[in-house]
Parts: structure tokens; sequence; C-alpha cells
């Protein structure tokens, strides 16, 4: 099997469809979704929509959480305030209970899908350093967990210590590895990157060759921030697409 992990999709309907296009390319036969299909970009729905489509695991983020609450919360800031109200005024009551109803969680033999922590998920903690990491994996259960929310690509590894580790192919094989280890990776942003590479974010894991590559992919962030324009959200929302922040 070779997986798809993608998330932090933001409404950007643009990317989120070149990340589909490039799982395709890479002969994805199992995507797997770390949620926040809504907020900041100016197709809520439509993503929504397609990532329903999919008919694949998806657990939930927190912008999928609030966008089914009356209210933004106060600790937003302005722009994803009214990002967050503009996608509760687009959802159709359908799409509302479908994002209400997702798991914090999804568990199979080899992995872990969360959005953020996994101590206290509906927490929605960041995991951006080694001692947020080695809290998380108190709870890891499976060799492998993937998570986002940061929308920074990053992977942590838990030998005797936790430490961070390169992103680039990374390989997790037990045999070939000799020792038990558990990692920890962040899969970054289909719909806003901001680790300063503005092409969207996704990873593979191929479960026989049991290698974890990140894949970065060119979209239309000109169309995706022209649309953002249009919709009448904040003009800070379009620009920090091609700046990738």
């Amino acid at each position: 099997m070779k997986y798809g992990i993608f998330g932090d999709v933001h409404g950007n309907l643009e990317a989120l469809e070149a990340v589909l296009a490039d799982m395709e390319d890479q002969q994805v036969t199992h995507p797997l979704c770390i949620g926040d299909l809504v907020g900041y970009n100016a197709n809520p729905a439509e993503c929504v929509e397609v990532v329903r489509a999919l008919g694949c695991p998806v657990v939930k983020g927190n912008h999928d959480e609030l966008v089914t609450h009356s209210q933004s919360p106060e600790t937003f800031s302005k722009d994803a305030q009214e990002a967050l109200s503009f996608s509760r005024s687009k959802l159709s009551p359908a799409q509302l209970n479908y994002l209400r109803r997702l798991p914090l969680l999804h568990g199979e033999t080899a992995l872990t899908l969360a959005h953020a922590t996994l101590d206290g998920p509906e927490n929605w903690a960041y995991v951006s350093t080694r001692l947020e990491a080695q809290t998380s994996f108190f709870y890891q259960k499976t060799n492998l967990c993937f998570i986002g929310h940061t929308h920074r690509p990053a992977v942590f590894l838990k030998e005797k210590e936790v430490r961070p580790v390169e992103f680039r192919r990374v390989d997790v094989h037990p045999e070939r590895l000799k020792v038990a280890r558990k990692f920890l990776f962040n899969v970054g942003s289909v719909g806003q990157p901001r680790d300063g590479d503005w092409r969207a974010a996704y990873v593979t894991y191929d479960s026989q060759e049991q290698i974890v590559d990140l894949r970065r992919v060119d979209y239309d962030v000109e169309k995706a921030a022209s649309k953002v324009i249009k919709a009448g959200l904040p003009v800070a929302l379009a620009k920090r697409l091609s700046r990738g922040d």
C-alpha cells in the first residue's frame, strides 16, 4: 500500500487539486487526511466535498471543530476569525454535520493520525519542539504518527531520547533500523504553508519499502490568492500564500 497523508487544506481548492493529482502520479492507493479542511481561503465547501468524495479516513482539525460553533474564538487573529465566519456562511448543514462528526484520532496497525497532539487532542496544542514531541510520544502506540496544525513539515524520532531529524526520504523500516523507534511526522500544509515554501506540502508512506517522503507541489497560487480577495476575505490572507508564511 502507498499512503498519501495530507491536511491543513484550509479552503484552498487549487492546492488541494494539485496535491490529489500528484498523489495519482505517485500511485497513492490510500489517502489519509489530518484535518482542517476549512478556514483562511475561498473554497471551504468545495474542499469539504472533494475530501468527502475520496471516502478516506479524516480526523478533525481545530478549524473543522470551530466552524461548527456559532462564534469564532477570541484567541484567533482577526483575519482567522473573518475567514472562519466566511467558511461557516458557505457550508451547508450537511457539510457542517460531516465536520462535526469527524473523529479526533484515527488508528491503524502501523500508524496513527491526529491533527495536533496525542495527549489531549481536543486541546489543539502544537508540536514544534523536542519537549512537545516527547509528550506526544508518550501516548503514541504505533511506530508512526502523522499530524499537522503548525503548517510546517517536521520529523521527530524517539530512540532513547527524542530528537528532530531532517525531512527528506525517511527510512522507517524496523528491521533495517535494528532498534525500537517511533516517528512523529508533521505533514505540512496543503493550503497555507508557513515554512517559507509556498508550494503545497504532503507526504507519502510506502508500506512495502517503509519510506516516508515529503512532497512539494506547484499549484496556481495566483488564482487561489485572487479568489481570496474576490471573496472579500482579508488581503493579508491572499498575500501570504505566495510567501509561504
